[in-house]
């Protein structure tokens, strides 16, 4: 074999190595943070079903081919809390929907809102919830969403979402090329799983690989989209959209002739003497379906209209109006949007269940459950190892020589992909480290055994032969 060639196979070898013995770093390590990521995500998949079943009284109305003005459905919602300032309103989109009315309430906690829930074809206020987020969510798929993203523990909570979403495409890219390496092809996996031992280790292990190389495209979406909203690696995200001037112009609304210093705040009376204008304007724009509606801050500022992600929607159109006179200021057609925004829109409400509905979350909860599982097989396949002499901890060989080379890809990697995934780079340093600490100890260990071979005298080797009976 040419030099070249060798140097490359002992790369090849080294690396590959390496990458088997991460997979299995991360997966005792990272798999706890995957596992409850994954059931939570589970859960988190079907929370708008379970929404709007939970919550059908407020959500739902009497169908009735009749209603009254949107006008008198915000005065009769804000009537209920004069207090609260008008911050959006969802009109009814269908028969049989109730409209929301979207009050600012600092009692409800922060980034939250108090919605007013009114039956369109009377004006009767039939419920009263506080909400989150553009979705609305309502408090029970809240406190889902919450547990899926911090455990309900707050910023620091959010560390354990941020280190499974940036490890989980790792771990699904580097799982499939040992699976890859191994078997070739899905159909080896199956044949040997068919020639394998019930309950053996390596019929475990085809599983596992089936498994993972079905999950590789789910597993590698949520995790890009998840990091797109971390706290660390989510800021690395953002200063790179606006670089690269990937971020969409955000709508106008500054009415034009109006002096910012003579601007007045929008009283809820007018809010609601304007809205059925402009939902006939943002009607008329082509805007469908269920809308949802900024007032605008002051006099000089124009309200937003836009079409609300629901379920097999595939793009939010919007349009600025000005309320007095129903006149269009802006428009902010989804066509129009960057690219990367458009792939953001879309992965953030693919992840969330919300783009096609019940199929969609019933798919992510298969999926979602099904990474559990592999996490879990992954300890099982751990155990039936268990460690060994020769095997530190588990940790499966072999242990292939890293070239200077390596190393420089190696270093190459943690600098880029490394400081751009800040909880990535730092635990997979630590892995390096670890892993080179168990492949010295090895390497000893061996060397002190060779000696202690080389050293035992020929008496020492020779075999022990019973004597013959007289």
């Amino acid at each position: 074999m040419p030099e070249n060639s060798q140097t490359r196979s002992r790369r090849q070898s080294g690396l590959g190595a390496l990458v088997r013995r991460i997979h299995f770093y991360a997966g005792m390590f990272i798999g706890p943070f995957l596992f409850v990521a994954a059931v939570s995500g589970a859960l988190y998949a079907v929370a708008p079903s379970m929404e709007s079943v939970v919550y059908r009284d407020i959500l739902r109305a009497p169908e009735s081919n009749t209603s009254v003005s949107l006008e008198e459905q915000v005065r009769a919602a804000h009537d209920e809390h004069p207090d609260l300032p008008i911050a959006q309103i969802w009109p009814s989109s269908e028969p049989g929907e109730t409209t929301r009315v979207l009050l600012s309430d600092e009692s409800v906690g922060e980034k939250r809102l108090r919605s007013v829930f009114v039956d369109p074809a009377t004006a009767e206020v039939v419920g009263d919830e506080p909400t989150y987020s553009g979705l609305g969510e309502l408090p029970m798929r809240f406190w889902i969403s919450s547990l899926h993203e911090n455990l309900h523990l707050g910023d620091p909570g959010a560390l354990y979402s941020e280190m499974a979403a940036s490890w989980m495409w790792f771990v699904a890219l580097g799982g499939a090329y040992l699976w890859w390496r191994r078997t070739r092809s899905v159909s080896g996996s199956l044949r040997g799983i068919a020639n394998t031992t019930p309950g053996s280790r390596k019929r475990m292990m085809n599983w596992h690989g089936v498994a993972g190389a079905w999950l590789l495209v789910a597993m590698i979406g949520l995790s890009i989209t998840g990091i797109t909203w971390s706290n660390v690696a989510g800021q690395n995200v953002s200063a790179t959209v606006t670089a690269l001037n990937w971020k969409a112009e955000p709508i106008a609304t500054e009415l034009a002739g109006s002096a910012a210093g003579s601007a007045e705040p929008l009283e809820a009376e007018t809010i609601a003497a304007q809205s059925d204008r402009v939902v006939a304007t943002a009607r008329e724009e082509g805007l469908t379906g269920s809308l949802r509606l900024f007032p605008g801050e002051d006099t000089a500022t124009a309200w937003q209209a836009s079409e609300r992600w629901v379920p097999y929607r595939l793009g939010s159109d919007a349009v600025s109006i000005d309320g007095a006179n129903g006149e269009v200021v802006d428009r902010l057609p989804f066509a129009e949007l960057p690219v990367f925004s458009k792939l953001t829109s879309w992965g953030i409400y693919m992840h969330m269940g919300i783009m096609f509905g019940l199929p969609l979350q019933i798919l992510l909860c298969v999926a979602a459950l099904a990474m559990a599982g592999l996490v879990v097989t992954g300890y099982v396949l751990w155990w039936k190892r268990r460690p060994t002499v020769g095997a530190p901890a588990g940790v499966p060989g072999p242990r292939g020589q890293l070239s200077g080379m390596d190393w420089a890809i190696i270093a190459i990697f943690l600098a880029t992909v490394g400081t751009f995934l800040p909880l990535f780079g730092a635990s997979l340093l630590a892995m390096l480290i670890v892993d080179r600490i168990l492949v010295r100890r090895a390497q000893r260990s061996k060397q002190r055994s060779n000696r202690a071979a080389e050293s035992a005298t020929p008496r020492d080797r020779e075999p022990v032969v019973a004597a013959a009976a007289p």
